[in-house]
């Protein structure tokens, strides 16, 4: 369970962009800024660096939730249908992501948190890149 949990966590993230538009579908409001084979790598080197931090399972479930619960609120930021401005959208995400750290420091000991802000700015550099944000 707790697998499954943290490869919808991550994959929530990858599908993530900043791309603007009109009232569209669900489907339509949302663009891939990874390949599938892009998500599939991610999500292997994902797992193994989570390793590192020697989570037992009540602390992988408290973290994967935590993470899957930010995923989807950062996940939405970019539909099309939000229309934020860049640094609105920076603003927001900074947010939420200062909420989530908030959150795993009360789970994860000073040595799990950082191995975490490690693995998890791999993602976010990578997905900065991809949204075409800089100086994050």
């Amino acid at each position: 369970m707790n697998r499954i949990t943290l490869i919808l966590c991550i994959t929530g993230l990858l599908i993530c962009s900043n791309i603007k538009g009109q009232e569209l579908s669900k489907e339509e409001r949302k663009v891939e800024i990874f390949s599938s084979k892009e998500k599939d790598n991610l999500q292997l080197w994902f797992q193994d660096e989570v390793k590192r931090m020697d989570l037992n399972e009540e602390e992988m479930s408290q973290y994967s939730s935590i993470i899957v619960y930010y995923v989807a609120k950062i996940a939405r930021l970019d539909d099309k249908d939000k229309g934020y401005s860049e640094e609105r959208f920076k603003k927001e995400l900074n947010s939420l992501l200062t909420k989530q750290d908030k959150e795993l420091k009360e789970l994860l000991t000073p040595e799990q948190f950082e191995i975490h802000k490690e693995i998890y700015g791999e993602f976010l550099r990578s997905a900065y890149r991809r949204w075409g944000i800089t100086n994050e």
